[in-house]
């Protein structure tokens, strides 16, 4: 009898190849920038308590003077430029409103317990407009921080919605994703999820 000791063993099963295109994934950050109320982060300062009227945060935006946030694949690597307007208030000052992009590159992460491919946005440049130079270098920081610490992670695909249940005559099998590895070929992500079956009661 095979029964009990085999609970939870995993057998590889193959792999799965998904094609998301360029457009597709920036017409998903497209549309978050432009819901009716904007994503909205809080800009974070340690030991600092935000201004009165000053709202302290960063917006996203699908546009900011020329500057579209969407998704881009380059010489084999993701990046987006994000766009962004806020208002924030540095010591000493009144509140300074603001308006930028930030050059961001995606990178792609595998949570295997959530069973979700994950993007990560990480912040390269930030490049401001309507600020006094006298607090665009902390902004700067700040609106990076926000981003990084915020944004992340977006979740892009559940591994285990391409999956399916196997019938069994005891317990139950299905898919599981073991592994996603993936590729930008040309104005395509390409996704490799390799699978396994595991057995559950």
């Amino acid at each position: 009898a095979r029964g009990a000791g085999q609970e939870g063993r995993a057998t590889p099963a193959g792999e799965v190849v998904v094609v998301l295109s360029e457009q597709l994934l920036s017409s998903i950050v497209e549309a978050i920038a432009a819901q009716p109320v904007p994503p909205k982060y809080r800009l974070s300062r340690e030991g600092e308590a935000g201004g009165g009227g000053c709202a302290d945060e960063v917006a996203l935006l699908p546009e900011s003077k020329g500057t579209r946030t969407a998704v881009r694949f380059v010489e084999g690597r993701i990046t987006a430029p994000v766009a962004f307007r806020g208002a924030y208030e540095p010591p000493l000052f009144g509140c300074v409103n603001f308006e930028g992009w930030a050059d961001t590159a995606i990178d792609l992460e595998f949570d295997s317990a959530k069973q979700a491919l994950n993007a990560r946005l990480r912040v390269r440049e930030v490049n401001l407009r309507n600020v006094p130079s006298f607090g665009g270098g902390g902004l700067a920081g700040l609106v990076q921080d926000a981003i990084d610490s915020r944004v992340n992670p977006i979740e892009i695909l559940r591994a285990d919605q391409l999956g399916a249940g196997l019938p069994a005559s005891r317990g139950s099998l299905r898919l599981r994703a073991k592994e996603v590895r993936h590729e930008v070929a040309g104005k395509e992500l390409r996704l490799r999820i390799l699978y396994e079956v595991v057995r559950t009661e």
